[in-house]
Formats: C-alpha cells, sequence, structure tokens
C-alpha cells in the first residue's frame, strides 16, 4: 500500500529519537489533581506522576474528553503543561484538517483563524486546554474533515471517500462485534431517534475522522491526539487504526469519565474501550434527550 511504505520509514526514525535525554531529563512536578486516576488493568489507582512516566514513552498519546466537562479540559491542560516538549506534535479534533494554528493576538482569535468554530463548541469551555497548548509552544494541528466531506459522505456514502483517506479506511476495517458497538452508541447518542437508513453514513463519517486523526498522528511522531472519548476507543476509534496500521506502535488511551460512570458494572466495558480513565466530578447538565429532535436527518 502506497500510504504505508514512506510512513513506516518516517516511524522508525520518530520512534528512536523520541525518548532523547532531554526529554528524560525532564521529570513531573507534584501535582494535585482532581478526581483519580485508575489503571483499567489493574483497577486501581495510579499518580499522576505515574501516568506521565507512562505517556513519555508512547509514540501516539490519546487524550479523550466529555465536550461539556470542564475539569476534563483542565486535567488535559496539566497533562499539556508537564508533558510539553519540543519533538510532540498535537492533533485536535476541534480544528479542521490542514490547520496549523499560529498563536498571535488572543487565543481565540488565533482559533478562530485556523477554522475553530467558537459557537459549535462552547467557548470559553475549552479556553484552560488551548491557553496549556499556546504555552507548551508545540505545533498545533486541525485533524478534523471538513462539513463538505461529512455532508458529501453522508449523502453518497463509501464514493465521496477523499482519496487520501480510502488507503487507512480500507486497511483498517472493524470486526462485527465492533461495528454493532459503534452503531449503538451512534443510536444511542441520538437519543434513539436515528433513522437506521442514517446509521452506516454516520458510521462512516465517524470512521473517517478517525481515519484523519490516525494520519496525523502517524505522520507527526510522536504526537498527542486531543478528541473526544468515542474517537480514542480501543474497539472502534483511533487506537483499532493504529494498530491495524503499524501494530508494534506504542499507544496509551486514556479517557476522561464523570464519577457516574466509575461504577462496578461499567468497569468491565471501560476496560475494553481505554487503558485508563480519569475520574473527575461531574458537570451539572439537563437530559440531553429532554426535547431532543433530529429534524436535519428525517
Amino acid at each position: 500500500m502506497r500510504f504505508l511504505t514512506p510512513l513506516l520509514i518516517s516511524l522508525v526514525f520518530a520512534i528512536t529519537t523520541w525518548f532523547s535525554p532531554a526529554w528524560a531529563a525532564s521529570s513531573p512536578s507534584s501535582q494535585e489533581i482532581n478526581g483519580k486516576i485508575y489503571s483499567l488493568q489493574t483497577q486501581e489507582t495510579i499518580s499522576f506522576q505515574e501516568l506521565v512516566s507512562l505517556l513519555r514513552v508512547q509514540d501516539s498519546v490519546l487524550l479523550g474528553e466529555l465536550h461539556d466537562n470542564p475539569h476534563h479540559h483542565r486535567a488535559r491542560a496539566d497533562l499539556i503543561a508537564v508533558l510539553a516538549h519540543p519533538k510532540l506534535t498535537i492533533v485536535a479534533e476541534h480544528l479542521p484538517v490542514g490547520s496549523l494554528v499560529k498563536f498571535s493576538g488572543t487565543t481565540l482569535d488565533s482559533l478562530v483563524t485556523a477554522g475553530f468554530d467558537a459557537k459549535g463548541w462552547q467557548w470559553p469551555l475549552h479556553e484552560v486546554l488551548f491557553n496549556a497548548l499556546r504555552a507548551s509552544e508545540m505545533d498545533l494541528y486541525g485533524g478534523n474533515i471538513s462539513h463538505t466531506v461529512s455532508s458529501a459522505v453522508f449523502k453518497f456514502g463509501a464514493t465521496a471517500i477523499p482519496n487520501d483517506l480510502e488507503s487507512i479506511y480500507q486497511a483498517s476495517p472493524l470486526r462485527p462485534e465492533s461495528e454493532s458497538q459503534l452503531n449503538s452508541d451512534l443510536k444511542d447518542s441520538h437519543c434513539g431517534q436515528l433513522p437506521d437508513q442514517f446509521v452506516a453514513p454516520m458510521r462512516l463519517i465517524q470512521r473517517l475522522k478517525d481515519a484523519s486523526f490516525s494520519q496525523l498522528l502517524l505522520k507527526h511522531q510522536p504526537s498527542i491526539l486531543i478528541a473526544g472519548n468515542g474517537h480514542i476507543r480501543k474497539d472502534y476509534g483511533v487506537p483499532q487504526i493504529l494498530s491495524s496500521l503499524v501494530p508494534k506502535l506504542k499507544i496509551i488511551s486514556v479517557g476522561f469519565i464523570e464519577e457516574d460512570d466509575w461504577k462496578p458494572e461499567f468497569k468491565a466495558s471501560l476496560s475494553a474501550q481505554y487503558d485508563y480513565v480519569w475520574v473527575t466530578p461531574n458537570t451539572p447538565r439537563e437530559d440531553p434527550c429532554k426535547d431532543f429532535s433530529a429534524p436535519h436527518l428525517k
């Protein structure tokens, strides 16, 4: 596959230069965190410093979020501040693919210039995170597919897949059980009102977003992805694609969840989704399915 050959060559160089003496010399400072961090392999808590040490030796670090929880953005800002290093690149779901943020003036102005949708992302919810990214001086790339591509894929299906994502999509098919889980989650995220005929195109759009993130993560090694929890799931998200393309790649997925989701009955399913979870306080919200309607899908 033409995409993979030059990519693997660049990966060899990136992986051998990541754990440099300068990087190793930077040690985490004492950090009081909001919430608790759990290893899903042992289901025991680990410290902030232990998590940082684990993340520093990865090729790709995937940091999730619930978009409306400010505790998640604060926690990742704290991680970014400690992980910051010139060799690291950040890829963000919140910006369109092809954009490289050049900070000048206010943080918001710089993001908007790069294609950030302030209203859609409910600014200033993410301000603390992007201020930390700005202070880190690391390259910040957008990774999300454009609305034009999403619309075309929704209307025309696989025939509208962009050429640069076609090989990645074809090389990383989902297992039937993972595809079924993604279908179920898409329906749940639309409060059970997603018509059956729209499940397949919505699934394809989700997969292409993850393919776009994966392409950039592999191009810029080592790197960190900041995206919603659904995109960093091991069963059907970016880790599944990365593992399909480069099986030996070192990846850690950190889900950011709320206290209500850290219950004994949820732990088994969470372990199939992430390597670690950072459990924070809940954020107040109304029932998202109250008065929900999806007229654009009818």
